[in-house]
């Protein structure tokens, strides 16, 4: 599908590149030598650390995606290892984008969104996840949170503009059966029965992103272990 141009700048707007390589790429094809390029472009020498900054990054990538399949009608299936990630600047922040082909943005009927949701969750996201845990001590959860923190918001935005099509993306969220391989809803995980409004205005998270291991990056607002 032809995507127009305004689409692509929007999505640039998030940090995702249609149809671009990266100036300054990572190496995306092994998750080890990924890693230890994370570190030394995040500042950091904990490969768990590392994990949980690209986690933090790839949440745009993830909030995108959700944002195509609404405004769009279409998503990247793009499978993980296709993915590129490039080193940006912004700011003065070390930053990642994302790099995706137009050839892989394929259309879908709103009525079978679900079916783009759980690509986008378990087949891009959580692959990842698995992938880059092997090489690194840190908790699922937290890695999780990052992305879901950042989806949390899209959704309270999205509920007041459109809260029928909400509800029934939050009512599918919280199945767990929706989530299989895992064991349950990573989104009933995080947001429990806390409305969409209160979870995006008071701490909900149980983990620290590990933000604030790092040179660059603040203690985040709503951080659960600020000190």
């Amino acid at each position: 599908m032809h995507l127009p141009m305004a689409v692509k700048q929007a999505l640039q707007m998030q940090s995702v590149i249609v149809d671009r390589l990266p100036a300054h790429p990572f190496s995306s094809s092994n998750p080890e030598i990924l890693i230890e390029e994370l570190k030394d472009w995040s500042g950091t020498e904990n490969n768990g650390v590392a994990v949980s900054y690209f986690f933090r990054q790839i949440a745009l990538f993830v909030t995108a995606q959700f944002s195509l399949i609404h405004q769009q009608g279409g998503y990247f299936k793009t499978p993980p290892e296709k993915l590129g990630y490039g080193r940006i600047q912004n700011y003065g922040l070390p930053l990642i984008s994302f790099h995706v082909e137009s050839a892989d943005f394929i259309e879908i009927p709103a009525e079978q969104r679900s079916e783009a949701f759980r690509y986008v969750l378990i087949g891009q996201t959580d692959a990842l996840l698995r992938q880059l845990r092997r090489h690194a001590k840190i908790s699922p959860i937290t890695c999780w949170e990052n992305v879901l923190g950042s989806l949390a918001w899209y959704y309270a935005n999205l509920q007041r503009h459109y809260p029928r099509m909400a509800a029934e993306d939050l009512e599918w969220l919280m199945e767990d059966q929706n989530w299989e391989p895992l064991r349950k809803s990573q989104w009933r995980n995080f947001i429990g029965t806390t409305p969409l409004e209160r979870a995006v205005s008071v701490p909900m998270r149980k983990t620290c992103c590990l933000y604030k291991e790092l040179a660059a990056f603040d203690t985040c607002t709503f951080c659960p272990q600020p000190h």
